[in-house]
Parts: structure tokens; C-alpha cells; sequence
């Protein structure tokens, strides 16, 4: 998102996170990441690591105080993260159900290839900020097309990384499903709308025969 030029035309951004994205240094150097707006480590880039920049961040990274590593226990307090007004967390995900439960960690079922990391404390915390968002991206589908990504129930075995009830904003390359505050078959039709069309007809059959 940052190589993509998303936030050329924003101002006095903060960065609070357990990862950089490449290019994130470049914002600082921009002008465009001040952090003076932040209620937690104001004018600090605050991370876990710096690991995911590019060696155009490192050069930035290096001997610049504005810069400053923590422990994972402390960038990941849910309630430091939740502190900070308008926190928005950014997260991927392998699958998404009806009803918003959201898959981070596994494929097939029980087949695990990833862990959570600091997903749950990221997300739960921008949840919980005030004027936050918590946004989840996940391509429509997987294996080529053969799989939708938006899927009527978890399978056996998968493991949920974001309850339901946290559930914020989903996005895919076919649009946004804002789910906060909404019933399960509200949730179910605004995923509806965001799954690739060549699945939307049998997720559309099972929302009626799990919700009516």
C-alpha cells in the first residue's frame, strides 16, 4: 500500500505496529508520518521489529531516534494500541464466514501455515479505538479460482484468529463489507457482495437456509 502511493496525500500519520511495510521509513522522511497526533509515543515510530522494510528504510532506520524498537509484550498491549485515537490496524486473512469469524491460521481445516502473530491485539485494539477501524484483506478466492474465500462456515477444524464480535471492515478486490453493528444476515449479504461472483449464488442458498 505504501509503494502503491495510498497515503501520498495524507498528513500527520502515526505508526504503531509489530511490522513496517516497505517504504514506511519514506513517510517520515515525506513529511506524510509526523505521529504528532498520537496519545502513545507521540512523534515515535514505534515497532517490534523493523523487519519488512527495505534497505531504502534501513538507511533511514539507522541512528535516527525518531525510530524505536520495543518489546513485542509492549507494542502489543491491547490497551496501549486502543489508547491511541483513530488506530487503524490493517490485517490479511485465508477465510471469512457469514457470520464475520475471521481465519488467519489454517487452510482445509486443521492444516496450520501461519500463526497469529500480533493480528488479534492489532485488530482488537484499533477496534476498540476511539474513531478506529479494524480492516481485514483477503483475495476473493484461492488455488487459482477453484476456492472462494468467503465461505458459509468454518470447516472443521480451522481456527478463528478474530471472533465475530470483532469483526470490523472486510475488503477484497470486488469491494467493501462493512459488518460492525450489523445482524448475522446482514453480514452475510454485505460479504455476499464482496466474494467473487462465481460463488455468490451458493453462499446466497446457504445464508437462506442458516438465517432465512
Amino acid at each position: 500500500m505504501v509503494k502503491l502511493g495510498v497515503f501520498d496525500d495524507k498528513n500527520d500519520l502515526g505508526v504503531h505496529t509489530e511490522l513496517i511495510a516497505p517504504g514506511t521509513a519514506g513517510l517520515v522522511e515525506k513529511g506524510i508520518v509526523t505521529g504528532r497526533r498520537k496519545n502513545q509515543l507521540a512523534g515515535i515510530v514505534a515497532a517490534a521489529a523493523w523487519t519488512g522494510g527495505s534497505d531504502e528504510d534501513f538507511a533511514i532506520i539507522e541512528d535516527n531516534p525518531t525510530f524505536q524498537l520495543f518489546d513485542p509484550e509492549f507494542i502489543l498491549d491491547v490497551r496501549r494500541i486502543a489508547a491511541n485515537e483513530r488506530q487503524v490496524s490493517i490485517n490479511n486473512a485465508l477465510s471469512v464466514d457469514l457470520t464475520g469469524q475471521i481465519n488467519a491460521e489454517t487452510v482445509f481445516g486443521a492444516r496450520m501455515i501461519n500463526g497469529t502473530g500480533g493480528q488479534p491485539e492489532n485488530h482488537i485494539g484499533a477496534f476498540l479505538s476511539s474513531g478506529g477501524r479494524a480492516i481485514t484483506l483477503l483475495p476473493s478466492t484461492a488455488l487459482d479460482g477453484v476456492v472462494s474465500r468467503i465461505v458459509p462456515q468454518m470447516e472443521t477444524g480451522s481456527l478463528v484468529t478474530i471472533p465475530r464480535y470483532y469483526a470490523d471492515v472486510i475488503v477484497t478486490e470486488h469491494g467493501v463489507a462493512h459488518l460492525t453493528g450489523k445482524s448475522h444476515r446482514e453480514r452475510a449479504e454485505a460479504l455476499i457482495n464482496v466474494a467473487h461472483p462465481n460463488f455468490r449464488g451458493e453462499l446466497t442458498d446457504a445464508a437462506r437456509k442458516f438465517f432465512g
